[in-house]
């Protein structure tokens, strides 16, 4: 336990907002905020450990946290899913345990009240398909599963984008501080994806020059932009096949 709190680092924007719940009065509110999102990420945190994923750290902002992993890009689909789900598992898990203990009278009313309120809110927000939320890295993974990974990282900043114009539209969130901070924040992470496109799409296919990674899957692509996070490939040149591994290291040792 000492470990993850080691981990844990709280985003200034987070601040700004405890602070304002705690200046309005609503200091057990905060409280229950943060429990929940710890308790979240701690899914996260576990499933990553039990995967023997190295964590580099937690940062909790006030729509919810991230756990940042230092890992290749080139993991498994499925395990990286298992990791992604665990949180909203572990959430359910905490609230299904508040909700016991408040029916056989250990918490008040008002607290359980507003733990539910938090709970569904945060689980909510968690499941939409925004980056960097976890609705976000499902989308992207299962869309990994089925096309290239370039044009999986393309269509899960498209995603966000729409999602969070249907956000603005349909008024599901009050317009307040808050909302206004989150926002920014989620723009931010989103333009962040999309300038780094290139530069993530090269370490990966670097990491699968490096390391040699390979899969059971075989596909045949026609060039590098083409590639999938699942698959070994072979490349279709002027009708002839050639394996991945001798195909990065022809691409690499003319980049030498």
């Amino acid at each position: 336990m000492k470990t993850i709190l080691n981990k844990i680092k709280f985003h200034y924007t987070f601040i700004i907002v405890a602070i304002g719940f705690i200046l309005t009065g609503y200091f057990s509110n905060i409280i229950i905020f943060t429990s929940i999102i710890i308790i979240h990420e701690l899914g996260h945190y576990l499933m990553a450990l039990y995967y023997n994923y190295k964590v580099d750290k937690i940062t909790i902002y006030p729509y919810g946290g991230i756990t940042k992993f230092s890992t290749l890009i080139n993991t498994s689909i499925n395990k990286d899913l298992m990791i992604s789900i665990s949180g909203l598992i572990m959430q359910s898990i905490y609230y299904i345990i508040i909700t016991i203990l408040y029916t056989n009278g250990y918490i008040r009313e008002y607290i359980y009240n507003s733990f539910t309120l938090y709970h569904n809110s945060i689980l909510f927000f968690n499941i939409l398909p925004i980056i960097p939320l976890d609705g976000s890295k499902i989308i992207n993974l299962i869309l990994s599963k089925y096309i290239h990974y370039k044009l999986a990282n393309k269509l899960t900043i498209a995603i966000s984008l729409i999602t969070i114009i249907i956000l603005l539209v349909s008024r599901v969130f009050e317009y307040n501080y808050s909302f206004i901070i989150i926002l920014g924040l989620l723009m931010k992470n989103i333009y962040t994806s999309y300038q780094n496109i290139e530069y993530t799409y090269n370490k990966f296919i670097l990491e699968r020059y490096l390391y040699n990674i390979e899969y059971k899957k075989k596909k045949i692509v026609k060039d590098k932009d083409h590639m999938y996070k699942n698959k070994t490939h072979y490349f279709n040149i002027n009708q002839k096949l050639i394996k991945e591994k001798d195909y990065l290291n022809s691409l690499y040792t003319k980049v030498k």
